[in-house]
C-alpha cells in the first residue's frame, strides 16, 4: 500500500469509530432521559417545578451556571448520593453529553422516571437563558 492509501484508510476509520462513539452516547440519552433543544430545555423549566442540576465540576460550576442550579459533580451519582426528589421533574446539564448521560443512567437504576430526566442537549455552552456571571 502506499501512503496515500493507508491515511485515507485511517482516516475512514477514525471517522467511523468517532461517529460510533458519538451514535452511542446518543442512543444512551435517548434510553435514561428526556433529551432537550435548549429553547425547550428553558420552556420546560420554567412550566415546571423542578430540580435543576449542573453536573459538572465545581470550579465550572463557579465560573458560570444556570440560575437556580444545584451543582452536584457526576462523581456523587455513582456513589448513589444525589438527595433528589423522585416526585419532581430533574433537568440536568454539563459541558459533554457523555457525562450527563452516565448521570442519566444513574438515576434511572435508582429508580427514577425516564420521563422526570431531562438533559439539555449540546450542554451548556449552547444554552441561552439565564445564567450567573
Amino acid at each position: 500500500m502506499n501512503l496515500l492509501t493507508t491515511a485515507i484508510i485511517v482516516v475512514v476509520v477514525w471517522g467511523l469509530i468517532a461517529l460510533g462513539s458519538w451514535l452511542w452516547v446518543f442512543l444512551s440519552a435517548k434510553t435514561s432521559a428526556v433529551l432537550l433543544k435548549p429553547i425547550d430545555f428553558t420552556k420546560k423549566m420554567s412550566n415546571e417545578n423542578g430540580q435543576i442540576i449542573d453536573v459538572r465540576e465545581s470550579a465550572a460550576y463557579k465560573r458560570s451556571h444556570i440560575m437556580g442550579a444545584r451543582n452536584i459533580p457526576v462523581a456523587n451519582f455513582s456513589q448513589g448520593k444525589s438527595g433528589l426528589r423522585k416526585d419532581r421533574d430533574i433537568f440536568l446539564y454539563d459541558e459533554r453529553l457523555r457525562d450527563v448521560v452516565r448521570v442519566g443512567k444513574s438515576l434511572k437504576k435508582q429508580g427514577y422516571h425516564k420521563s422526570k430526566i431531562f438533559i439539555l442537549r449540546g450542554g451548556f455552552s449552547r444554552y441561552d437563558g439565564k445564567t450567573t456571571k
